[in-house]
C-alpha cells in the first residue's frame, strides 16, 4: 500500500514539474541584467535590415531581420527589436537561446499608409565565467526606409534621387519630428522638467554610442548606463507599460522614447506617451 502511494505521489510532483517547468522559464527570460563588459568577447556581427518587399496602389510589405553574433558562444544569448513608423511603435521582436552565438529574427510588416520606418536593436550576451562571475557583451544596431506612394504605387527608398522622392523624405520627416516633439514638449512640461539641464538622445539615435561615449561619461561607464537603460526599457516598455492606475498596457502605438541624461550625470529620465496619449516617466539613477 506504501509502495502504491509512493508510486502516485512521484507521478502528481511528474506532472506538476513538466505544467510548472514553462512557467519557471519564461518568468526567468523575461529580464535583461547588465553585468560587467567582457572586452575579451565582441560581435561579429549586428545588424537591422529593412527592405521593401513588394507595393501596391493600396499597401506595400517591407521585411525586417536582425541578425547577430558573438565571437564565441556564450551562457546566455538575446536579441530585442523594436520597429518604429512615423514615430510611433508598430512592432517588435526577440529570441533568447542558451549556449549560442547566433540569433537570427525577421518578420513581415505591411501597411498602407506612408512612412519613416526606423528600426533599432539591442544585441546581447550574459557570459558565465564561472558560478559566481558574470560578465556582459553588447551592441546596438538599426536600420531606416521611406515608404510613399510615388505615382501609382507605394515604393521605397533611404537616399531620395529625385525630386517627388525628396519631397516624400521632407513630408515624412516633417511628420515624425512634429509629433516625436510635441511629444517630447508635453512630458517634460507635465513632470516639470527644465529640458536645458539635459542631454537628449533619441531611442534610435542611442546607437550612436556603440563606439563613442555618452556626453560626460567614460567609455566604460557609458557601455554600462546604457546596458542598464535597455534592462529597463525591455521591462518597462517593450514588455508593456505600466499606466498610472497600475493597468499594464501594450506599447504598441506608442510613441518612442526619449532619453534625458541630466548634466549633473546623476540619473536619467526615459521619457514617452502611451498609444492613448498618457505622459510616462522612467528613472534610472547613475552610480
Amino acid at each position: 500500500m506504501k509502495w502504491r502511494i509512493s508510486i502516485y505521489l512521484l507521478i502528481i510532483i511528474l506532472v506538476i514539474g513538466i505544467i510548472y517547468q514553462p512557467f519557471v522559464k519564461k518568468e526567468a527570460r523575461e529580464s535583461i541584467t547588465f553585468f560587467p563588459i567582457d572586452n575579451a568577447f565582441s560581435f561579429k556581427e549586428a545588424d537591422s535590415e529593412l527592405s521593401f518587399v513588394r507595393g501596391t496602389t493600396s499597401n506595400y510589405d517591407l521585411l525586417w531581420k536582425v541578425n547577430s553574433e558573438t565571437s564565441e558562444r556564450v551562457y546566455l544569448r538575446q536579441d530585442i527589436a523594436m520597429i518604429f513608423e512615423n514615430g510611433r511603435l508598430n512592432n517588435k521582436m526577440t529570441e533568447w537561446k542558451t549556449s549560442a552565438s547566433k540569433i537570427d529574427l525577421e518578420k513581415d510588416i505591411i501597411s498602407s499608409i506612408p512612412g519613416l520606418w526606423e528600426a533599432i536593436s539591442f544585441h546581447q550576451g550574459e557570459i558565465h565565467l564561472s558560478e559566481e562571475k558574470y560578465r556582459s557583451v553588447q551592441r546596438m544596431s538599426k536600420d531606416y526606409l521611406y515608404a510613399a506612394k510615388l505615382d501609382q504605387s507605394f515604393s521605397s527608398f533611404q537616399v531620395p534621387k529625385d525630386t517627388t522622392e525628396r519631397k516624400a523624405k521632407n513630408e515624412l520627416d516633417e511628420k515624425t519630428n512634429k509629433f516625436l516633439q510635441q511629444t517630447l514638449t508635453q512630458t517634460t512640461n507635465f513632470y516639470q522638467i527644465d529640458i536645458n539641464e539635459y542631454s537628449v538622445i533619441s531611442l534610435v539615435s542611442l546607437t550612436d554610442y556603440n563606439s563613442k561615449p555618452l556626453p560626460g561619461f567614460s567609455p566604460s561607464k557609458s557601455q554600462e548606463i546604457i546596458g542598464k537603460l535597455w534592462e529597463g526599457l525591455y521591462k518597462n516598455y517593450f514588455l508593456g507599460i505600466t499606466t498610472k492606475n497600475g493597468q499594464r498596457v501594450s506599447p504598441i502605438g506608442s510613441s518612442m522614447p526619449f532619453i534625458l541624461i541630466s548634466k549633473d550625470k546623476k540619473y536619467l529620465f526615459v521619457l514617452f506617451q502611451t498609444t492613448n496619449g498618457e505622459n510616462i516617466q522612467l528613472i534610472q539613477y547613475i552610480s
